[in-house]
């Protein structure tokens, strides 16, 4: 299920971006100074000899495409309240993340759990799970209003003995195509 929500809401950004193309190109007036101040900050970041890496807990700004730009922010990884969970883990214990996503700038932002990958000390890579029929607490969500905040959890079952983990943030665009790796948090 949570595989289909990520392209409804791509379909969704498609049809609003449609909608407010002319009114943003219209709307821009004398305001080019702070858009190429924005451009460029998004620039030297792309520029920069890779993906942001920042510690748990600190934002970063994601800029999606010349219109968006969103601010992220995960938490360390905790232990998951084996007591909430719907299932049982199925490789040893679930770990759990808290994101947070805020819409910097844009006519809409869309964040998905499964833009978040858990690496292990080891170099195992873990997709989001599924530990409850809850999606309600879930990190899927269309940010449509410049401001807005969204959070939510992000678990990942993995075996119990792993350590060492780090977040990676591998966006997509509007379409649901990857823009690679954007950035990691230890």
């Amino acid at each position: 299920m949570k595989r289909l929500i990520a392209p409804l809401a791509a379909a969704l950004l498609i049809g609003l971006a449609g909608c407010g193309a002319a009114e943003s190109d219209a709307s821009d007036g004398g305001n080019s100074a702070s858009t190429e101040g924005t451009s460029q900050s998004g620039t030297e970041s792309e520029e920069s000899t890779g993906p942001q890496n920042v510690a748990f807990g600190q934002p970063i700004t994601f800029q999606a495409d010349e219109d968006t730009q969103l601010q992220v922010t995960i938490g360390a990884p905790a232990d998951y309240d084996a007591a909430q969970a719907d299932f049982p883990p199925e490789k040893g214990k679930f770990v759990v993340v808290e994101g947070q996503a805020s819409l910097l700038k844009g006519i809409a932002g869309n964040v998905s759990e499964d833009e978040f990958i858990l690496v292990d000390a080891q170099g195992n890579r873990y997709e989001p799970a599924i530990a409850s029929m809850e999606i309600s607490g879930s990190f899927i969500h269309l940010l449509t209003a410049d401001g807005e905040v969204a959070t939510g959890q992000i678990i990942y079952d993995v075996p119990a003995d792993a350590t060492g983990f780090t977040v990676e943030y591998q966006p997509t665009d509007s379409n649901s195509q990857p823009l690679g790796l954007a950035a990691t948090w230890k």
